[in-house]
């Protein structure tokens, strides 16, 4: 994912821990999105400004996690994730981009057992396969991340530590947990996804969501850092 990620004090990290997961089960929730904020109208010129997006969850065996923003049939960013049922660790990791004539789809596998990460990238320019060492042993992408957020929320009351995968790439991240708030109408629990240390200097930039504070814990909105400052907000439909 193209996403920037702001500084972040180090101050009241702890190490991510094993916890008690909760299903979410399936599910496939709506959203409006707009791009809001910064330079917004010079990111609109590589992609549209408005438009709708879904979310779908599906669990099984495994789980996985669908995010698709579009204006239109052509122009979209889709973002795929497959994960164990924790939430800890992601399996396949996908990121395509449509928009005029450019495309772009990169996707990611996770070897776990050897240790591995498996990249085929294809763009208007062709294809490209990359093999490289897996440095983390629980690789999240930022959709692993909020179904992580979503079994734990209750639990996670301190910044926490995670590294976070962009395409085959791991940062340093931290789970930094708000005051409990109201977003159209919904009570509910906030948290940033930041990078830390050295990586926030690659990535200034950071992604919000916003959590209903009850079992169901729904992303009622989620706020995604863009090139040129713009944010690219998502919020639910009711």
């Amino acid at each position: 994912m193209k996403i920037k990620i702001l500084s972040l004090l180090l101050g009241g990290i702890i190490l991510a821990a094993p916890m008690q997961a909760a299903g979410i089960g399936n599910e496939r929730l709506s959203y409006t999105w707009k791009l809001k904020g910064g330079l917004s109208w010079l990111a609109s010129l590589a992609f549209p400004s408005s438009g709708r997006g879904t979310l779908e969850t599906s669990e099984g065996g495994t789980v996985s996690s669908r995010l698709m923003i579009s204006a239109d049939p052509k122009s979209y960013y889709l973002y795929e994730s497959s994960m164990l049922p924790t939430g800890e660790k992601t399996l396949t990791s996908r990121s395509a981009y449509s928009f005029k004539s450019s495309q772009r789809d990169e996707r990611v596998s996770f070897d776990l057992d050897k240790g591995l990460t498996r990249t085929q990238k294809t763009t208007n320019e062709g294809q490209e396969t990359k093999v490289r060492k897996l440095e983390s042993e629980t690789p999240q992408d930022v959709l692993t991340a909020i179904y992580y957020l979503r079994q734990h929320a209750n639990e996670i009351t301190q910044p926490m530590k995670a590294e976070v995968f962009s395409g085959a790439k791991g940062y340093d991240m931290v789970y930094q947990p708000l005051p409990i708030t109201t977003v159209n109408g919904i009570r509910c629990r906030p948290f940033t996804l930041k990078a830390i240390g050295d990586d926030a200097k690659k990535f200034p930039g950071e992604v919000r969501v916003w959590l209903s504070d009850d079992e169901r814990r729904v992303p009622v909105r989620i706020d995604i850092e863009q090139k040129y400052g713009a944010t690219l907000k998502l919020d639910l439909e009711r």
